[in-house]
């Protein structure tokens, strides 16, 4: 339950590009929704033979059509949820509050279909505090589903071409690095200033903004060989046009971005950064 989409239009995209012949990829909704199909019924089926939540009461078939209707309802809510909280409402947000609130959100339409589904067997409804207690049971199964779709979607997104021939001073494009094919769709075309780790994350600084992905950063900077740019700390990968200028405080070098952002130069790559004429 991934971004993917945005309605912004690209940063260095022009309308006298030419499109390129490629057939054109389904949907990526009706891509989350078929796979979410399938992981709903594997789900529905091995609930019902554990006989979870108390269901082994229940005949086999029945099971069944218990627990695959309703990881159906929480499928298609993430389908409609997660790129809405990603995408539009907080793209720039961490990875764990997107799934975070995602699963909040997602927990309820799920929970619903509980209330209604006791209702129907018995013809009365459960009192509000068994609402929240199932809220609570649907909410951490769904916090776990979601992110297995989240970390599943984004190994999925990594390329499979061969790694560019590094062209320095060359300016940078949709097709300069296999690593701009990771980004949501509105940044593949802005240019990168700098990459810098966040836990197991990545924080991307680009022209269009920023955003977070999930990767190492030796990784990427292994990915944006065809991008000119060098190392500067353990956590910081800068590209040559991302900064704008220098600055040294109590013997502390940092590159200032083109965005405001700085970033520090460690004395293990001051000597790099120097003889780059960086400085």
């Amino acid at each position: 339950m991934q971004p993917e989409t945005s309605r912004e239009t690209p940063v260095n995209q022009t309308p006298d590009t030419p499109a390129t012949a490629e057939p054109a990829p389904p949907p990526a909704l009706a891509l989350r929704m078929a796979r979410g199909a399938g992981v709903a019924v594997g789900l529905g089926l091995i609930f019902a033979w554990f006989g979870v939540y108390q269901t082994s009461q229940f005949p086999f078939a029945e099971r069944v059509i218990y627990w695959t209707g309703l990881m159906l309802l929480g499928i298609v809510s993430g389908s409609l949820i997660s790129p809405l909280i990603t995408e539009r409402l907080m793209p720039r947000a961490h990875p764990a509050v997107q799934v975070g609130i995602a699963s909040l959100l997602i927990s309820v339409p799920i929970t619903l279909g509980l209330i209604a589904i006791e209702a129907a067997s018995d013809g009365t409804v459960a009192p509000p505090a068994w609402w929240l207690e199932q809220y609570a049971y649907v909410l951490v199964v769904t916090v776990l589903l979601t992110s297995m779709a989240w970390v599943m979607e984004a190994y999925a997104k990594r390329p499979a071409a061969a790694l560019p021939v590094a062209t320095p001073g060359a300016p940078q494009t949709a097709t300069a690095s296999p690593f701009l094919d990771r980004l949501p769709a509105k940044f593949r075309t802005a240019d990168i200033h700098a990459v810098s780790a966040e836990d197991h994350y990545l924080r991307v600084h680009t022209s269009a903004g920023e955003t977070m992905i999930l990767m190492r950063l030796a990784d990427a900077i292994r990915e944006l060989a065809g991008i000119e740019g060098l190392q500067v700390h353990r956590s910081w990968w800068v590209a040559r046009n991302g900064f704008a200028d220098t600055n040294r405080d109590d013997g502390k070098l940092t590159l200032k971005l083109k965005s405001g952002a700085e970033a520090p130069v460690s004395r293990t790559y001051a000597k790099a950064v120097k003889d780059a004429g960086w400085l």
